[in-house]
C-alpha cells in the first residue's frame, strides 16, 4: 500500500509538471521578443546557506527527529564554460540532545566535497541540457564517545547526471563508499520549480519547488546508512569490516519535498520547507523494532524548516 501510495504521487508530480509547463510555454508564447544585454561572466561563484530544520534526515534515512542547524559555505569556478570545479564545506549541529547527550552543543558532523562537472548537451536555446559532475565527500562524524571512534568518519566517490528541461528535471546519483566500507548506493528523482509570483513590490520572485526522489543501495550499504544489521560496537569476528550481513541489496525510502522560495534580490533569497520522508525496506523497517540505537530513528516522518541563501 505504501509504494502504491508513492508511485501515486510520483504521477501526479510529473503529470502536474507536464500541465504546467504547458502553460508556461503559452504564456511566453504571448510576450514580445526583448532582446536583452547579458551581464560579463563571472569566473566563481561563491555562496553561503544556513538552515534550519525540525530533523536531520539524510538519503532517507532520520538520523534525528529534532531540530538541527546545517550551514554551508561552496564556492564553484565557472569560467571555461561549460566546464566547472569546486567544492563545498558542511556542517550539522543538534540543537537538543535528543541523540546522545555529548553531540549537543558542538559541529558534530562536517563533511567536505570537490567536484568537478560539465553540462555534456544543449539545445540552441538551451531550455534542455544535460549535466554530469563526479565528485569525492569525505564525511567525518565528530564523537566524543568512546566506542564510536571505529566508525567516525568514512570517504565516497560519485558521480551523479541531471537532464534540465521545461517539464520535470530527472536526475541520478552513483556512488561508492570505499573507506570505512565497501558498497553502493542509488539514487533517481525528479525535481520542477513553479514560478508563483514576478515583479514583486518587495523582492523580485516567488518560486515553489518540489523534489521527490527514491534511493537504493548494496546490502552492506544499507547496513551501514540505515544502522539497522550492525552491533553498537565494532566486532571484528563478524565481518573484516564488524558488519553483520542485515540486508539484501535493494530499496531504501523516499521523500517528497516542498520548497518555497522568496527571492529577495539577485543574491539573497529566504525559503520554507515542508517534507515527508518514509522508508520503503520492510526488512528495514522490521531492524528497527529491535535497534533503536538513539531511540529516535523514524519509518515515516514529516519535517521541514527554513532557508536562507546568499550567493555572489
Amino acid at each position: 500500500m505504501k509504494k502504491l501510495m508513492v508511485a501515486a504521487l510520483a504521477v501526479s508530480f510529473v503529470a502536474f509538471a507536464f500541465a504546467d509547463s504547458a502553460s508556461d510555454n503559452a504564456s511566453e508564447a504571448e510576450k514580445p521578443a526583448v532582446q536583452e544585454e547579458e551581464d560579463e561572466d563571472s569566473l566563481f561563484e561563491v555562496g553561503f546557506d544556513a538552515d534550519f530544520y525540525t530533523a536531520y534526515v539524510f538519503r532517507n534515512q532520520v538520523y534525528n527527529d529534532r531540530p538541527v542547524a546545517q550551514p554551508c559555505v561552496w564556492a564553484d569556478f565557472v569560467g571555461l564554460d561549460p566546464f566547472y570545479a569546486g567544492f563545498y564545506i558542511w556542517q550539522n549541529y543538534d540543537l537538543t540532545n535528543r541523540r546522545r547527550e555529548e553531540m549537543r552543543g558542538e559541529w558534530n558532523e562536517t563533511d567536505y566535497n570537490v567536484h568537478v562537472g560539465a553540462t555534456v548537451w544543449s539545445n540552441e536555446d538551451e531550455t534542455m541540457s544535460l549535466t554530469v559532475e563526479a565528485g569525492h565527500e569525505w564525511f567525518v562524524s565528530r564523537v566524543k564517545s568512546e566506542h564510536d571512534k571505529g566508525y567516525a568518519s568514512t570517504c565516497e566517490i560519485y558521480v551523479k547526471a541531471e537532464f534540465e528541461n521545461p517539464f520535470a528535471t530527472p536526475y541520478a546519483l552513483a556512488s561508492r563508499m570505499y573507506r570505512h566500507m565497501d558498497g553502493m548506493h542509488y539514487e533517481f528523482g525528479l525535481k520542477r520549480d513553479f514560478v508563483l509570483m514576478e515583479e514583486m513590490p518587495l523582492g523580485e520572485s516567488l518560486t515553489l519547488g518540489a523534489d521527490w526522489n527514491v534511493n537504493f543501495g548494496s546490502g552492506k550499504y544499507l547496513d551501514y546508512l540505515y544502522e539497522v544489521g550492525r552491533g553498537y560496537y565494532y566486532d571484528e569476528a563478524e565481518d573484516e569490516d564488524g558488519f553483520r550481513r542485515g540486508n539484501k541489496d535493494g530499496i531504501g525510502g523516499t521523500t517528497l519535498k516542498f520548497i518555497l522560495t522568496w527571492q529577495l534580490c539577485d543574491c539573497f533569497s529566504v525559503g520554507g520547507v515542508l517534507a515527508y520522508t518514509s522508508l520503503l525496506n520492510e526488512s528495514l523497517r522490521d531492524g528497527y523494532r529491535d535497534s533503536g540505537w538513539y531511540g529516535n530513528y523514524k519509518d515515516d516522518l514529516v519535517w521541514g524548516g527554513v532557508q536562507a541563501k546568499l550567493e555572489f
